[in-house]
């Protein structure tokens, strides 16, 4: 269940205007943790789609297409349980302002369903490393690799993003 909150509240943060970023440090140091725990989420989701495959409503392609995607299901929900639930809660609950340095990653990504004029920032999981709603003179002055500061709502661990600045 804990692993399936990061979606939910992200959403509704992103539906508000706020984002949830992990922080850079905190990416890179449990990215080990959280592969094993998706590798072995995913590896459990499978097992029990195979084993469970009765339940599964539907015709034998459908049900094999439900034990084929599983594991990857699985892997996904469990590295996002493993390195953003945490933060996430903790920001929530003992969040304060702060300031986190991140690093671009790219600047000139087109425009997608629910992320207007995005920036991507380098070493954030996928879904987690974007900022949306940046306006397009500043994306123009921005470079893969210059260095940014987020600022919002979170802990060392993450932030509910609200604004940024470069950083020189």
């Amino acid at each position: 269940m804990l692993g399936i909150l990061p979606f939910p509240v992200a959403m509704g943060g992103m539906v508000l205007g706020y984002r949830f970023l992990p922080s850079a440090e905190w990416a890179s140091k449990t990215s080990t943790f959280g592969n094993f725990t998706g590798l072995a989420l995913g590896i459990l989701m499978c097992g029990l789609s195979l084993v469970r495959q009765d339940l599964i409503p539907g015709g034998d392609i459908k049900k094999a297409g439900v034990v084929l995607f599983s594991p990857l299901f699985g892997f996904v929900l469990g590295r996002n349980a493993a390195l953003v639930a945490g933060p996430m809660v903790l920001a929530l609950v003992a969040g304060h302002h702060v300031e986190l340095p991140y690093t671009i990653a790219r600047a000139n990504r087109p425009n997608e369903r629910h992320c207007n004029s995005p920036l991507e920032l380098q070493g954030l999981l996928f879904t987690f490393d974007r900022l949306c709603g940046v306006p397009d003179e500043i994306r123009k002055s921005l470079r893969p690799g210059m260095h940014i500061v987020v600022e919002g709502h979170g802990t060392s661990y993450g932030v509910f993003a609200s604004t940024f600045r470069r950083d020189d």
